[in-house]
């Protein structure tokens, strides 16, 4: 039955059920049944009480008024307080003992019950925190199911006060129950933050403000301090239930801090991990085109009269391969690490994908051993991109392809769409790439077995370049196999309607 705190609804709920007592003890009377019947419904009506009610005196009024009703409508004579039976009292004595005894257990079964109630609840909040947090990977998420627990089960608005370090809080943040404004209340939480405990209302330190403030984390290196507001009214038990979720969530922030440290410091390993790499092209890979330019030169200038033209001519193209290679290594060292830290924005536009191949294959490295053929669209296909840095990235598709592959291997070169992306694809039939080394070759400074043209190795760059400016147009590439044998580069790029004329 609904409770009732009031004294006045006790009042009237005490009444309306012996009353109602009544009537049926009437009834049954009526139906001939005995006395007794009448007593077991007043019984019953003290239960109804003592669950209607805070129990405690209720019950004992209600025992009373039930023994007084019974004497005065059904013991003879009727409608009169004297009992003619002489064994009337002691009936009456017995009766409002059992009455009272059977109140006061109903009484303790419902406190027991509201208790059992209150404990699941307050578990089944804990639970649903516990498996929200497992899923926070950062600390506004944790903050934000600390906030509907806040908001939920405890019907309160939370103020998140973050430490910002030392004895000092940063900017709240707020999250309202019921859509009002919330009270900031930030020298109160700091006191929190300096004592280490629980400051506001019922406590010792600022008692009268409407919130209560708690350190959230260890004690000596706290993670901010919570507040539930109003926190008046809050029951013992939801105060429990409070610093159980403070507790949940002091975990949580730990493991998330962790987290974030874990992988700052994958961050710094994978840095060190490049600068090494970088390190150990230049001081290698790039050193020896350089050694090859510095040894050509002094040989033109030591030796070159004696040198006849064509003689010259070779000396003199040797340079200029290393200067290029150097320079399309360069180029590429500056393209990755730009598009990877977002310093360069491509500058799309619509581009026709013919022209685009055309004026890669002008730049690509040219090798009668490894003729280069493009198969030109049936229909015209547009893509929207930035033309010189998929210039570059066919570019290095196409070095690659000829660089990696044994001579007399042919490359092709065609397009094709599929979707809402044009895929442009650079295939060739040499050996093919194993499967376990399909995700490696994009990632920068990996390199593969294979030699450029000129004899000096790549630095691997050029299908990291690829990657970068494809993700940086919305696209992305990747190798496929070919059929029998050899690979396919594809380059996906978001494809642009062909205008109506």
């Amino acid at each position: 039955m609904p409770r009732r705190d009031g004294p006045l609804a006790s009042l009237l709920a005490t009444a309306g059920l012996l009353a109602l007592a009544t009537l049926a003890g009437a009834a049954l009377r009526a139906a001939g049944l005995q006395e007794a019947a009448v007593v077991v419904v007043y019984v019953l009506a003290v239960i109804g009480v003592a669950l209607a009610t805070p129990g405690g005196p209720w019950c004992l009024v209600a025992s009373a008024l039930a023994v007084l009703a019974f004497n005065f409508f059904f013991a003879a004579p009727t409608l009169s307080l004297a009992a003619l039976d002489p064994a009337m009292p002691g009936t009456f004595v017995v009766m409002f003992a059992v009455a009272l005894v059977a109140g006061h257990l109903a009484a303790r079964l419902r406190l027991q019950a509201r208790a059992a109630e209150a404990a699941r609840t307050r578990t089944q909040a804990l639970l649903d925190l516990s498996q929200r947090l497992q899923d926070c990977t950062a600390q506004a998420d944790v903050i934000a199911a600390m906030a509907a627990t806040a908001t939920g089960p405890l019907g309160r608005s939370l103020a998140w006060y973050p430490a910002a370090g030392g004895r000092a809080l940063g900017e709240p943040a707020l999250f309202s129950a019921d859509g009002s404004s919330v009270v900031e209340e930030g020298t109160v939480a700091l006191r929190a933050l300096a004592n280490g405990e629980p400051a506001g209302s019922g406590t010792r330190a600022f008692g009268a403000a409407a919130g209560l403030y708690q350190p959230v984390g260890p004690a000596g290196r706290p993670h901010g301090v919570a507040g539930v507001i109003p926190a008046a009214g809050l029951s013992a038990e939801e105060r429990d239930l409070w610093d159980s979720v403070c507790g949940l969530v002091a975990l949580a922030l730990d493991r998330v801090d962790a987290l974030e440290q874990r992988e700052e410091e994958a961050v710094r390993a994978r840095d060190q991990k490049t600068r090494a790499d970088l390190l150990r092209s230049i001081s290698h890979d790039l050193r020896t085109p350089l050694t090859s330019i510095a040894g050509t030169a002094d040989v033109l200038l030591e030796a070159g009269d004696a040198l006849d033209g064509a003689a010259r001519g070779r000396l003199l193209a040797a340079i200029r391969d290393d200067a290029r290679w150097l320079r399309g290594t360069v180029e590429n060292l500056l393209t990755v690490t730009r598009l990877e830290e977002g310093g360069v924005s491509p500058l799309a536009d619509v581009e026709l994908v013919d022209d685009l191949v055309e004026e890669a294959l002008r730049h690509a490295v040219a090798d009668p051993a490894h003729p280069v053929r493009f198969e030109p669209t049936a229909a015209p296909l547009l893509v929207r991109a930035d033309p010189s840095l998929v210039v570059q990235a066919l570019v290095n598709l196409v070095n690659n392809a000829v660089a990696h592959t044994p001579a007399g291997c042919s490359v092709t070169v065609f397009a094709a769409r599929s979707g809402a992306r044009v895929e442009l694809c650079v295939a060739d039939d040499g050996p093919g790439i194993p499967d376990s080394k399909k995700d490696l070759i994009f990632e920068a400074f990996h390199s593969g077995s294979g030699t450029l043209p000129d004899g000096t190795r790549s630095v691997g760059l050029g299908l990291s370049v690829c990657r970068a400016v494809a993700r940086a147009h919305g696209g992305d590439v990747c190798v496929r196999d070919r059929t029998p044998h050899g690979s396919v580069f594809v380059l996906s790029l978001p494809a642009e309607e062909v205008p109506d004329v």
